[in-house]
């Protein structure tokens, strides 16, 4: 049996990435690299990816199969 990673959870550990990857370079040291870091270990075990950049590609590629076509409404 292989285990998958929940999409949601993909999904919001990747704009967690991008959000740190895109604050002011004073936060860098204190908030930025601490938190990076945290989530890209995270993606790697969700993935099962060793590698960080193709743990982040894998999880950006399964967040975006698994996202509700655009358009779609819940009513």
């Amino acid at each position: 049996m292989v285990l998958q990673a929940d999409p949601e959870i993909l999904r919001e550990l990747v704009n967690r990435y991008d959000e740190l990857q895109s604050l002011d370079e004073s936060y860098w040291d204190s908030t930025a690299k601490p938190g990076t870091e945290g989530t890209l270990y995270t993606l790697c075990v969700l993935t099962g990816i060793r590698d960080e950049s193709k743990a982040l590609a894998a999880a950006r590629g399964l967040s975006v199969a698994s996202a509700p076509p655009s358009g779609s409404a819940s009513a």
